[in-house]
């Protein structure tokens, strides 16, 4: 009561009261209402100003958890939409705000926010489109602001979008624009705005559940890949997968380009800053940063590969993205990311073999392109990077080992294929590779070793796989080479021989079909394995099993692959703690056997093992020739390596060679070569080569006389061993000695080879014969070594070998006389006449040719002269030098011993090359000594010397220079003033032959001196300056010199061609090489008068065609792939770019372009002077007919390539195209019809004449009626190749015209028919001749016809005999036969043509 007595007071505090009650009431009204879905009431109850009371009861329900604020949210809402007024609209855009900005919060659980989520996308159909358009730019200002760090409110947008876009209209702050348009325009708000890198992922995993158009799709895919450089690596895959998600609405493309350029540029900086930065510390986290970047590219490359196993159309558009990057540069295909996810995506089977075959043609690609880019400067300069396609596979590999797993099996797949496309392959048996191998193929054979040695290093998991890989080919291919598979094994043995001991099973399993393997690759195979039986006594006994049975087998092979294992055996290795025989059965560890290659050995330790394996070679003694002469090969070479053999290879040789020496000294001859054949039935063939069992002897002899040099201060422990050595060494010397006595007293008829014998291969007595000529020719080359090399040249022994020499000389003569002889003779089997291989040694060759070349020293001058004014004898032993230098270049080794040590080859081949090129290059000078001396000697050192530098250019080309150093005697260390002072040295020989007089000059040798140059230039860099000067040097050659010999002509004007291809641009020379050849040729036209003036005086009319004509052409053609190679680069470049090129490389594209158009109208003109050229019937042209084709395809290639620019909105004609085409049309077009009227008349002609000339033979008639008929048939598809490659131009040159509004046809000359040609001079001759007759009566015209007919024919003395020039076209009239052939001739098979006039 107190309180009414202050009314206004007391009034005031009653109405607030009252207030908060009605409050509370309505309130607990709206709770109870919501609770039990009582909509209509609760929407009759929220009137009113409530929007704040509303927003506190929600605010407490959903923070405080008070009741079920997912029911009470949904009522409300319910209740206000169904209020249907704009308030209610308001109050329902408030609270969805108030939600979104709670969930954002994430200050509620993960089911109340999906609860919450889950009411409003259902009640956001119920909002109209102001509330809807204010709700999507609060989250436009939220992205802008940063504030969707937890994404929870972002999963409402897709729902808000979608509402959007089926407004009609829209009306917000003033603008009005339709629903989809205005969804539009809040997407392109929220990709333009700035993304803070926590909302990044959000973001991508909203715009998944979005409905976008196309180009809306695109925008968003843009947007997230260029947010990935905001992100931490370890935040990348989750991205990456929302990417791929994205991509299964479109733009799989778009997403699969971005993902891969991003990592490849992560690659490339990364590797960019651990070569820059050098401090510990920063390398330290360096290294952490890449393990992380391998790690996450990782699971991207799992999360793109499992999304292709869900998306097959993925997968197809990888493999398009590849086909893209390996048609512009195979790099990008084979960068560390994009190979691994290849490989990766290699695991699934629909795409295994799409992959493989497209990494492989990559591979081969890329080197092939390295190849043009090394051989033409103007490649270099349109594509200067290089190829780094191994660089990026051995990334790759060592990439894997941070988790990759799966890409592992991949890489040893890819490993194999490469590995399997080398080597040339053989319908019948093995081909074994013997030349060195540089092409494409071999490079991506050594890239696949590579990878598969790093992945054996690498991957434990896949050791074993590679292994039986690797003996599966070896043993199962038997078309093609497994060298380099063996060269694979052999590295893996070498690197990780502990590794390759747990895969021992493997490797015994494999020496059981040791013997069903050729000699060579079983040989090459144990000497992989080798180290491995070092450490393995294991695989060593088990390796002797399986010899012991191959050398017992029935097959021949087998019996020589046991023989070649035991010889290893005896060469590698010296066993410490070796057993006695009969201990061998028991089992020791290996730790009871020790092997030490190198150091010295102890009989006592090694007895057992080099016993057992002599006592089995000494059974081969009883076995095939064959087999016995790998024995006699193979013994020295065990003497060298295992010096504590000598005793027993000495008692070997011994004993075999009593067998067939005779011991009378006075019986001649002092061989029992009867013993030495074997005959079964009629057939005779060879028992014992004792001709390489003497080489053997004298070998070793001179073996165990080094060793016994080296030792004999040493302490004497054997004395009884070196006495039974010394007793068979001094017997086996007596021996030797008296054959080298009694060899030079025997005559031929002591053998039965005089000339009356018989040398017939036709029967018995003849292959008896041969066989014995061959040994008797083998014991004289032995003998001739033993003396040389026991004798130290004194003049007994010196005279000696000339005697021998003389013997050997004489059934050589008779040899080659009666292989001559018999040449003639019809029927019957001869010998082939070849020189059967010299046995002398090729350290013995090189010493005997030092010895007659160059050993000038004032002791030896006396002695020496004995063999150096014997002419034949030196003739004879630079013949053995060739025929050994031949066999490396072909092969790799040489006969005989030391011939398959590439060390020692190559320093016999520098000391003979010293020998030669310094004998060559003093005997030059004094041309007196040239008169007096056998010119043979000097072309033999030449062809020497050529042979000697094309074995070291191509087999050993890191030893090049260091080989012209020793062979020029140089002090240079520079690599390149090496070379090129060595090649000064060959210009000077070159400039003094072609100083002297006419008489003297050897063209032949001036070829070999050019090939030299030749062959050393191309090892010269072009940037160095020093190609160019051998270039400026053979162009002053070619201008200056008159040279008529071909052979040297061809020489030059290959140099000139290819040394200016690699140092500029060869077609202003190949312009004026043609420009020469139309002038000594002559013109088509007999009445145009060229001018006979050249720009080089080596073109004369013998050497224009058809010598130097092909050379150009062929050139033509190398310029014309590098163009068409061009044009697909600047093609495929045009394809990847995606629209955002640069200024610049538009600029360098168009630049590009016009020197594409300038090197065509440059053949243009080569081409239109040689089509008006005489060409001479045959080869020259069928030539210029394929060629000219290739060129009309090279431009229908540019023409194509505008089309594509035009296409792809990418580019214009330029003014250089129009003027080409301008070109094309005047200068060459008209011109190839005119030559080809003249090929198809010079050809008939002289068809015509042979025919004429063969009138009394009917044989050599009908030979040159089926000429006729082959050339008729080159034709026939040679010219309608060329008239189509013309209208295929024409064709897309009106598509071009069309597309680019611009006239291109105007020059170019259409024609109509290609069924006849009609000559229009004849024709208009035929209608003046018809006019002037018109009033004569057919009778005069049947008289005036006979009259020309019989004057036709008065040189003839019988018509009947003349071929009928109308029988060549049977469709001509009778009225047109009555013309002269040459003139009026109006039909024929080919096209319109028209005789064309020539300033």
């Amino acid at each position: 009561m107190n309180n009414l007595v202050i009314d206004g007071k007391i009034l005031f505090s009653r109405e607030e009261s009252s207030a908060e009650e009605t409050e509370l009431s309505t309130m607990d009204k709206v709770i109870p209402l919501a609770e039990d879905g009582n909509i209509e009431k609760l929407s009759e109850i929220l009137k009113g100003d409530i929007e704040k009371e509303l927003l506190k009861l929600l605010e407490s329900r959903l923070l405080r958890g008070k009741g079920d604020p997912v029911s009470l949210l949904r009522s409300i809402l319910q209740a206000l939409n169904l209020r249907g007024d704009s308030d209610g609209k308001k109050i329902c855009v408030t609270l969805y705000r108030r939600c979104i900005n709670v969930l954002e919060k994430s200050e509620l659980s993960s089911k109340l926010s999906s609860d919450i989520l889950a009411v409003l996308m259902i009640e956001a159909d119920s909002l109209n489109g102001p509330g809807l358009a204010e709700l999507s730019y609060l989250y436009v200002d939220m992205v802008k602001n940063g504030d969707t760090n937890s994404g929870k409110g972002l999963e409402l947008l897709p729902k808000i979008l979608s509402a959007l876009a089926i407004e009609e209209n829209i009306c917000y702050s003033g603008s009005s624009m339709c629903g989809s348009d205005y969804k539009g325009h809040i997407l392109n708000s929220l990709c333009s705005c700035k993304w803070s890198s926590e909302s990044v992922l959000h973001l991508a995993a909203m715009f998944k559940d979005v409905t976008l158009t196309t180009e809306e799709l695109k925008f968003v895919i843009e947007k997230v890949l260029r947010m990935m450089k905001e992100l931490e690596l370890p935040d990348l895959p989750a991205l990456v997968y929302q990417l791929l998600l994205l991509a299964t609405k479109g733009h799989k493309k778009l997403v699969l380009e971005g993902i891969t350029e991003f990592f490849v540029e992560q690659d490339k900086a990364y590797q960019n800053k651990s070569t820059t930065e050098c401090s510990e510390d920063l390398l330290e986290g360096e290294n952490s940063s890449v393990e992380t970047l391998k790690q996450t590219e990782g699971t991207v490359i799992l999360h793109i590969s499992f999304a292709v196993k869900q998306d097959q159309e993925l997968g197809r558009e990888f493999i398009k993205f590849l086909k893209a990057n390996q048609a512009g540069s195979a790099s990008k295909t084979m960068v560390p990311f994009v190979l691994a996810l290849s490989l990766s995506l290699s695991r699934i089977h629909r795409f295994e073999e799409q992959i493989f075959d497209l990494l492989k043609a990559t591979v081969l690609k890329s080197y092939k392109d390295a190849e043009k880019q090394e051989e033409s400067h103007w490649v270099r300069e349109v594509v200067p990077e290089k190829s780094v396609v191994d660089d990026y596979a051995i990334d790759t590999v060592q990439n894997s080992v941070h988790g990759w797993d799966h890409v592992v099996q991949g890489l040893v797949q890819l490993g194999f294929l490469l590995m399997d496309a080398f080597g040339p392959k053989a319908s019948f048996g093995r081909t074994e590779v013997t030349s060195p191998q540089t092409g494409p193929t071999h490079r991506a054979c050594q890239l696949g070793s590579k990878i598969l040695t790093k992945t054996f290093k690498a991957h434990q998991m896949v050791r074993a796989e590679i292994l039986e890989q690797i003996f599966n080919r070896v043993v199962t291919k038997t078309s093609a080479p497994v060298c380099h598979f063996l060269d694979l094994l052999s590295t893996t043995v070498t690197s990780f021989p502990q590794i390759l001991l747990e895969c021992t099973p493997k490797i015994r399993e494999t020496f059981d079909y040791l013997s069903f393997l050729t000699p060579n690759t079983a040989q090459e195979l144990l000497r992989a394995i080798q180290p491995l039986l070092k450490i393995s006594v294991t695989l060593r006994d088990a390796l002797i099993l399986v010899l012991r049975k191959a050398m017992f087998s029935k097959q021949l092979d087998s019996r020589k692959i046991g023989v070649s294992g035991f010889l290893m055996i005896l060469k590698q290795f010296r066993v410490l703690g070796g057993l006695q025989s009969s201990q061998t059965s028991q089992s020791f560890s290996f730790s009871q056997i020790t092997v030490d290659v190198h150091a010295r050995c102890n009989p006592a330790s090694n007895e057992a093992l080099c016993l057992e394996i002599m006592g089995n070679l000494r059974r081969v003694l009883t076995q095939q020739a064959d087999v016995r002469l790998m024995l006699y090969q193979g013994l020295y070479e065990a003497l060298c390596k295992n010096t504590q053999l000598q005793g027993s290879v000495l008692e070997i040789l011994l004993l075999q060679l009593k067998k067939y020496y005779e011991p009378t000294k006075d019986v001649n001859p002092p061989v029992k070569l009867e013993l030495c054949i074997a005959a079964q039935g009629e057939q005779v063939y060879l028992a014992e080569p004792l001709a390489h069992l003497l080489c053997c002897v004298q070998l070793s002899l001179r073996k165990v006389m080094d060793i016994q040099r080296q030792t004999q201060e040493e302490d004497e422990d054997c004395e009884d061993n070196m006495e039974d050595i010394g007793r068979m060494q001094g017997e086996l010397e007596d021996m030797m000695e008296s054959l080298v006595q009694r060899m030079i007293k025997s005559e031929l008829e002591d053998f039965e080879l005089d000339k009356s014998a018989d040398f017939s291969l036709a029967g018995s007595v003849g292959v008896k014969n041969n066989i014995f000529a061959i040994l008797v020719l083998g014991v004289y080359e032995t003998l001739m070594e033993y003396n040389f090399q026991f004798g130290q040249l004194c003049e007994s022994s010196l005279t000696e070998i000339i005697q021998l020499y003389e013997n050997h000389k004489k059934l050589s003569d008779i040899l080659r006389e009666k292989v001559s002889s018999a040449a003639g003779k019809k029927g019957g089997k001869i010998s082939t006449g070849k020189t059967p291989h010299s046995l002398l040694s090729v350290g013995c060759v090189v010493s005997m040719v030092e010895t007659v070349l160059g050993d000038t020293a004032p002791s030896n001058r006396e002695t020496v002269s004995i063999l150096q004014e014997n002419s034949d004898f030196k003739k004879y032993l630079m013949g053995v030098a060739l025929q050994k230098l031949q066999q490396i270049q072909d092969k790799g080794a040489c006969d005989g011993a030391e011939g398959s040590d590439k060390n020692k080859l190559l320093k016999h081949l520098r000391s003979l090359g010293r020998v030669l090129l310094q004998f060559y290059a003093e005997n030059q000078k004094s041309s007196e000594g040239r008169k007096n001396k056998c010119k043979i000697i000097y072309s033999q050192c030449l062809d020497g010397l050529v042979v000697i530098l094309n074995i070291i250019t191509h087999r050993y080309p890191d030893h090049l220079t260091h080989s012209l150093s020793q062979m020029a005697e140089s002090s240079k260390t520079d690599d390149q003033e090496i070379m090129f002072s060595h090649i000064k040295k060959y210009q000077r020989m070159v400039n003094q032959i072609l100083s002297t007089e006419d008489e003297e000059k050897s063209m032949k040798e001036v070829s070999s001196l050019l090939h030299i140059v030749f062959l050393l230039s191309k090892q010269l860099l072009p940037s160095g300056g020093h190609l160019e000067k051998v270039l400026d040097w053979v162009t002053k050659l070619c201008t200056e010199q008159n040279i008529d010999d071909l052979p040297t002509c061809k020489s030059l004007f290959t140099m000139l061609l290819g040394l200016t291809r690699q140092v500029k641009s060869s077609l202003p020379l190949i312009r004026e090489l043609t420009q020469d050849i139309h002038s000594q040729l002559g013109d088509v036209d007999q009445e145009v008068e060229v001018e006979d003036k050249t720009h080089y005086s080596l073109v004369t009319h013998r050497t224009a065609a058809p010598m130097l004509m092909l050379l150009t052409l062929q050139h033509c053609e190398q310029e014309m792939e590098d163009t068409e190679w061009v044009l697909a680069r600047l093609k495929a470049d045009v394809t990847v770019i995606t629209g955002n090129e640069s200024d610049a490389e538009l600029s360098q594209r168009e630049g590009h372009e016009k020197s594409v158009c300038n090197r065509l109208g440059i053949l243009v003109t080569a081409f239109h002077e040689l089509l008006q050229s005489t060409i001479p019937v045959g080869v020259c042209m069928e030539a210029i007919i394929k060629q000219t084709t290739r060129l009309y395809t090279a431009i229908t290639t540019l023409v194509k390539y505008y089309l594509h620019l035009y296409q792809q909105r990418a580019g214009h004609l330029s003014s250089r195209f129009e003027k080409l085409v301008k070109l094309i049309g005047t200068h060459l077009t008209q011109y190839v019809y005119a030559m080809i009227t003249y090929i198809q008349q010079a050809e008939s002609d002289q068809v015509q004449q042979n025919v004429d000339k063969g009138k009394k033979d009917k044989k050599k008639q009908t030979a040159a009626l089926q000429a006729g008929r082959a050339k008729v048939m080159k034709e026939s598809k040679t010219i309608p190749n060329l008239i189509f490659a013309v209208e295929t131009l024409e064709k897309f040159l009106i598509q071009l015209s069309k597309k680019s509004k611009v006239n291109l046809m105007e020059h170019m000359k259409l024609s109509t028919s290609r069924d006849f040609r009609i000559n229009i001079q004849a024709v208009q001759t035929a209608m003046e001749e018809d006019s002037d007759e018109a009033s004569d009566d057919s009778d005069d015209d049947t008289t005036q016809q006979n009259q020309d007919d019989k004057s036709t024919s008065d040189s003839d003395k019988d018509q009947e005999n003349v071929a009928p020039t109308q029988n060549k076209r049977p469709r001509e009239s009778e009225e047109e036969t009555s013309k002269p052939t040459k003139k009026s001739k109006l039909m024929s098979k080919s096209k319109l043509g028209q005789k064309q006039t020539k300033s």
